[in-house]
């Protein structure tokens, strides 16, 4: 995963339909902060780059489903879970769907776990809302509709 010409992640697992718990993802992929490449490459980053495990999730809904903020929280709670299961840092969790009542926009706006990078995808505005995390800001300036 690139962001302006920098390395986030290097993903190394991808995973369609990934259940956890009673949520099913669409897309989940895994991977680390340790970039590969080159010999130059590895050793710079053995040196000087944290080997964190990450994660991306993903979830569409759909109009007769739209999210709301007792979804969202369970959504987070459920990456969270996966996330000390696996031993992972960081993850990012996307949510791509069609309107967003304000109440879930605030849910998400106001999602304060640093650990996690929350961000909505609204297809009928063409609409990012993420959270005011660092993770979700990073995640705001990755993803275009």
């Amino acid at each position: 995963m690139k962001g302006r010409g920098r390395w986030v992640a290097d993903f190394s697992e991808s995973f369609r339909n990934y259940r956890v718990g009673d949520v099913t993802f669409d897309l989940f992929i895994s991977g680390n902060t340790r970039v590969k490449g080159f010999i130059f490459s590895r050793v710079f980053s053995f040196f000087l780059n944290p080997n964190y495990e990450v994660g991306f999730f993903a979830l569409s809904t759909g109009r007769e489903s739209p999210p709301n903020p007792r979804r969202l929280r369970k959504w987070v709670l459920t990456v969270k879970s996966c996330m000390e299961r696996s031993n992972m840092k960081w993850s990012w969790l996307v949510v791509v769907g069609e309107g967003l009542s304000d109440p879930a926009k605030k849910c998400v706006q106001e999602a304060l776990d640093p650990d996690v990078g929350i961000a909505y995808l609204d297809l009928d505005s063409r609409q990012v809302v993420s959270a005011d995390t660092y993770l979700g800001r990073q995640l705001k300036k990755y993803v275009k509709v």
